[in-house]
C-alpha cells in the first residue's frame, strides 16, 4: 500500500512546487483569525492534495490500470485514506520554512506558532472532511464528484466563520466536555473521528467494489 501512497505523491509534483506560494497566500487570507490561522492553512493545503490526487487519477486513467493488476480494491481505497498523514506531514514544515521566512525578512504578516495539538486537530478536520467525499469519489469517479468536492471545501471554511454568529455560546454539552480534563476530550474528539473515518472507508470500498472499469 506504500507504494499506492508514493504513487499519489509523485502525481503531484506540480502541487508540491505550488504548496509553498498556497501557504504564502493562506498567511495573508487567514490573518484574520489569528488563534485559528495554523489549523486553517494546515487543513486547507492538506485537502488541496487529496483533491488533486484524486484529479490526476481521473486525467490518468488510474483506475483503470491499478484494477488490471493483482492489486485489492481495499489497497487502493486504502491508500487515499493514508495520503492524508503524508500530505498533513508534508504542509507542516513547509509552513515552518514559510512563517520562518516572514520573520527573518521582516515581513509584515502575522503566523500563528505551530502546535501539536493544532496538527492533531488540523489532521482529524481534513479526514473529516475526506469521509464524507471520499465515498463519492470512488462510487462516480472525480469528474462526476468534483462539485460535491468545491461544496464541501468551501462550506467547511464558511460554517466556519460562521459558528461564532450562529452559536455565540457553545452548547451546555459542549462546555461540559470542554471543561472536562483534556486527556478525556482528546479522547472523545479522537474516537468519534476514528469511527466516521472507518464507517467512510468501508462506504468507499462497497461502493468503488461495484464499479466497472
Amino acid at each position: 500500500m506504500i507504494y499506492l501512497v508514493l504513487k499519489d505523491l509523485m502525481l503531484q509534483k506540480r502541487m508540491l512546487s505550488m504548496m509553498f506560494l498556497y501557504i504564502v497566500l493562506f498567511s495573508f487570507t487567514f490573518q484574520s483569525i489569528p488563534d485559528g490561522q495554523f489549523i486553517a492553512i494546515l487543513v486547507a493545503v492538506s485537502y488541496m492534495f487529496v483533491m488533486m490526487g484524486c484529479a490526476w487519477e481521473d486525467k490518468n486513467n488510474s483506475d483503470v490500470l491499478w484494477n488490471s493488476l493483482p492489486v485489492s480494491r481495499w489497497q487502493i481505497v486504502g491508500s487515499k485514506y493514508l495520503s492524508i498523514l503524508a500530505y498533513v506531514a508534508m504542509v507542516v514544515p513547509v509552513y515552518w520554512f514559510v512563517s520562518t521566512a516572514f520573520t527573518l525578512l521582516r515581513i509584515p504578516v502575522s503566523t500563528a506558532p505551530i502546535t501539536w495539538w493544532g496538527i492533531g486537530a488540523a489532521m482529524a478536520v481534513v479526514f473529516l472532511i475526506s469521509s464524507f467525499y471520499l465515498p463519492v469519489f470512488f462510487a462516480l469517479g472525480y469528474t462526476k464528484s468534483r462539485y460535491w468536492n468545491f461544496l464541501l471545501f468551501f462550506g467547511t471554511f464558511s460554517f466556519g466563520s460562521l459558528i461564532p454568529k450562529v452559536l455565540p455560546e457553545p452548547p451546555s454539552w459542549l462546555q461540559n466536555l470542554q471543561n472536562a480534563p483534556m486527556e478525556i476530550f482528546w479522547a472523545c474528539f479522537s474516537g468519534v473521528v476514528v469511527l466516521i473515518v472507518a464507517i467512510s472507508f468501508f462506504v468507499s470500498l462497497l461502493l468503488y467494489g461495484r464499479r466497472e472499469f
